[in-house]
């Protein structure tokens, strides 16, 4: 779902800038995904916790 709101966001944002030329809106949707992308990984950089997992021993099977 996350996938096909990017998608129309950035169309969107493409077909608002097609009045300045045939690709003018292009560029623009472009830099939006590359900032969101950034912004992405910079949350994923803070959110996921570093160093080794630590082990619970695990469930015993007999």
């Amino acid at each position: 779902m996350g996938g096909s709101i990017g998608v129309a966001v950035m169309s969107t944002v493409a077909a608002a800038g097609i009045e300045h030329g045939a690709v003018g809106g292009f560029p623009d949707a472009f830099t939006l995904s590359a900032v969101a992308a950034a912004a992405t990984a910079l949350a994923a950089l803070a959110l996921v916790p570093r160093g080794k997992p630590q082990t619970t021993g695990g469930p015993h099977v007999h």
